[in-house]
């Protein structure tokens, strides 16, 4: 070869090398790039990936608080149910009392209005015995002073027994009053807790519809995370792999620049000799 074409050789050498250099770089500053975007795309996965963990977790959690606050709404419905029941109970039996009372009030009040009748009718007895004896009948007028005296002590025992049926139908009425009132404080008491209970079994459904939404988020965040780090592994592959080229690129660059350096230098020695 003749000097002119060595360095002609050298030149297109160097113009090679220049481009594979430019190149290089450019394929180097691409992979980096790739890389780093990697980088921020597993960040952001780790972040969906921690959010995802947290949001299941809470749902998880909520779910389980919304079973056993519906667990708790059924035992207080229960005992509502039980209380009302017991009240209406005790109120049916307050209504059979009073009746009861009302029926011993008025045999009370009969047996006092025969027992004066038969207290008039032994006095009057007793009267016609001192009439008879006046008029010397003796044995007569003993007989209905006896009559009379008889007479006149059941209507005694008839006006205690009176008092006394009173008396028990007063107590029955006290006590019927008592029961009603037993039994309005347990159906108030059982209206109360069945109201407590669907407040209960309310937030029991809120609970759960919540858990289930925070565990579908955490669904969806977990997947997205998982996409994300496949996107990120595939951009680093492809950085790392443009990172190889421009590598090669760069040193098949120096191999040309120093073949053409010592081309030029041939060159100047054979020009000098």
């Amino acid at each position: 070869m003749t000097e002119q074409e060595i360095e002609e050789v050298a030149g297109e050498m160097a113009v090679l090398g220049d481009a594979a250099e430019a190149a290089g770089v450019a394929d180097v500053a691409d992979g980096l790039e790739a890389i780093d975007e990697a980088a921020d795309l597993e960040e952001i996965s780790r972040e969906e990936l921690a959010a995802a963990a947290s949001d299941i977790t809470h749902g998880v959690d909520e779910l389980a608080a919304a079973q056993r606050v519906a667990v708790l709404s059924n035992v207080v419905a229960e005992a509502g149910v039980e209380d009302v029941a017991e009240g209406a109970a005790l109120l049916s039996a307050s209504d059979d009392i009073e009746v009861l009372s009302a029926m011993l009030s008025v045999m009370g009040e009969d047996d006092l209005n025969w027992s004066m009748d038969l207290a008039g009718i032994a006095g009057q007895i007793l009267v016609a015995g001192d009439v008879v004896a006046d008029l010397d009948m003796p044995v007569l007028s003993e007989f209905l002073k006896d009559r009379g005296d008889v007479l006149r002590q059941m209507a005694g025992d008839s006006i205690f027994q009176a008092a006394a049926t009173s008396g028990i139908a007063q107590a029955l009425a006290e006590a019927g009053e008592e029961v009603g009132d037993l039994g309005a404080n347990e159906v108030a008491e059982g209206l109360t807790r069945l109201a407590v209970a669907d407040e209960l079994a309310e937030e029991s459904e809120l609970l759960t519809e919540e858990g289930i939404m925070d565990v579908a988020t955490g669904l969806d965040e977990l997947e997205l995370s998982d996409d994300l780090d496949n996107v990120a592994q595939d951009i680093a592959t492809e950085g790392l792999a443009e990172v190889a080229v421009g590598s090669a690129e760069l040193g098949a660059a120096d191999v040309l620049h120093t073949v053409a350096d010592v081309t030029e230098e041939v060159v100047e020695e054979e020009e000098e000799m």
